[in-house]
């Protein structure tokens, strides 16, 4: 058995603190040759192996810059003798690739044997220890055996289409508007003080809210952007009631009014997050690809805290338990998140350009209020 070991070390680029995020996708790359001729005939197929899956990698994933094949000739060279020592493992390749820290580990194996060229190979992600893509096929040692490698190789990078190899960057654009109201009124017939009456309560819900958050995706996940928010919200009842009891024996006339009105304004996202002891916006932009050939995209942030005034003013006129009193205003804390995934839309990973636009309304389940949110993301990759 003859075992070939190549590595392919990318480039790191550092963009601020999201080191792990900007770091070009490095690969380390296996080939084995078994079978007749002690491996001779299988490695034939090698070169031609390697040749198809740069150019596709280069074709498919620019962002992954190879170096020089030469560079790596003395990692080549060891490693082939630890092979004839015996001390050389696919453990050890998986070690290696790891504590060179690289991303992913193509492992390809080719077998000649009875003139049967059989082709298989694998990408994993050495992180997960997952196996991302996988491809295998075969043929008669020769013309068609180069074919199943042609065939292996292509295969194995399409399978790389549900994973964000090149990390997609740009802006991301959300604004949700809500809004409630209500209007209800309550009435029915009274007697007291031998005089009919009629009783009447109102009570006016108005809601409105709106969202503005600028998103920019940094990475595959990280992100920063900026987030607006103001809420404003009033409550009212009003309250005619001809028999109101002041006591189990009096009853009279009181009219009665409460308004409660609350606002807040919300500037900013919060940054209690960490990325190498460097504090970053809380801010999060996720693709998932599908193997059906669409994705979605999902959307999570936090806003700074900022403060919510909530006024309360009560008046009450009538025979009894009148009340005047001066406008109670509370003051909390409040902040705002934002955790939305949308699609599916059509598109892969190894699309250059993701974008879409839309508006959505609907019921929110939890607030009742009626929802606009319109968005729109244009996203690239290199």
């Amino acid at each position: 058995m003859k075992k070939y070991i190549l590595l392919i070390v990318f480039l790191f680029v550092f963009v601020g603190v999201e080191q792990t995020e900007a770091a070009k996708p490095r690969f380390f790359i296996t080939t084995s040759a078994l079978g007749d001729a002690n491996g001779k005939e299988a490695a034939s197929y090698i070169p031609y192996f390697l040749t198809q899956v740069f150019n596709l990698l280069k074709k498919t994933y620019p962002c992954a810059e190879l170096n020089d094949i030469s560079t790596v000739g003395t990692l080549l060279d060891w490693e082939r003798q630890k092979q004839l020592l015996g001390s050389g493992s696919d453990e050890n390749l998986l070690n290696i690739a790891q504590s060179l820290g690289c991303d992913y580990l193509i492992s390809l194996e080719v077998t000649v044997t009875n003139n049967m060229a059989n082709i298989s190979a694998v990408c994993l992600d050495i992180k997960k220890v997952n196996a991302l893509s996988r491809a295998k096929a075969s043929g008669p040692h020769g013309t068609e055996g180069l074919n199943a490698v042609k065939n292996v190789s292509k295969e194995l990078i399409d399978g790389l289409k549900t994973y964000e190899i090149c990390p997609f960057k740009g802006d991301i654009n959300v604004k949700i508007v809500g809004t409630k109201k209500d209007n209800q009124t309550e009435q029915y017939p009274v007697y007291c003080n031998g005089m009919d009456g009629t009783f009447k309560k109102i009570t006016i819900i108005d809601n409105y809210s709106e969202n503005d958050w600028k998103i920019t995706k940094m990475g595959k996940e990280s992100a920063t952007g900026f987030v607006k928010f103001n809420l404003s919200e009033e409550f009212t009842i009003e309250e005619d009631n001809p028999c109101y009891e002041c006591s189990p024996k009096k009853q009279g006339n009181r009219s009665y009014k409460e308004k409660t009105t609350t606002y807040a304004d919300i500037q900013g996202l919060s940054n209690e997050s960490e990325s190498y002891g460097v504090r970053v916006d809380d801010a999060r932009a996720y693709l998932t690809f599908f193997d059906n050939g669409t994705y979605t995209l999902r959307i999570k942030a936090s806003s700074t805290q900022a403060e919510k005034k909530t006024k309360k003013e009560v008046t009450a006129q009538g025979t009894c338990d009148n009340l005047n009193d001066p406008p109670e205003t509370i003051t909390n804390k409040i902040d705002e998140g934002i955790n939305e995934i949308f699609g599916p839309f059509t598109g892969t990973a190894q699309d250059k350009v993701l974008s879409h636009k839309d508006t959505i309304k609907r019921v929110n389940p939890i607030t009742d209020e009626e929802e606009t949110i319109t968005y729109e993301f244009n996203l690239t990759r290199e």
